[in-house]
């Protein structure tokens, strides 16, 4: 008997946790869409970071962003470890703040808010 204790409770919890209660099923077919990221747009040279505030209240992640603006040439150099760079085809951690450049029109990649 004592050799069949083991295989039982392992079989016991793999049905526990693989099973689905009603509730979780009710809850996922009322899920909502998802939601597409802001486009952050900042023009260069403005000091209008309005469209950071509006994200964020931390002054860290504000400062971030200026950095990675004013300073690409220092964050194109650091890699990013956080495997955007299979899911968003990141090669850098300026990638992480800035999605692209259009003269003095830039548009910020949602990624530096964490």
């Amino acid at each position: 008997m004592r050799k069949y204790i083991f295989p039982m409770l392992t079989v016991f919890t793999l049905v526990a946790g693989c099973s689905a209660s009603p509730k979780d099923q009710v809850q996922s077919s009322n899920e909502q869409p998802e939601k597409s990221a802001p486009v952050l747009t900042y023009k260069i040279g403005s000091d209008d970071w309005s469209v950071i505030k509006s994200n964020t209240d931390s002054p860290k992640i504000l400062e971030a962003y200026q950095f990675a603006v004013a300073h690409p040439e220092v964050l194109n150099y650091i890699p990013c470890y956080c495997g955007c760079n299979e899911e968003e085809g990141h090669t850098n951690n300026t990638d992480c703040f800035v999605e692209s450049t259009d003269g003095a029109k830039v548009t910020l990649d949602t990624m530096g808010f964490g």
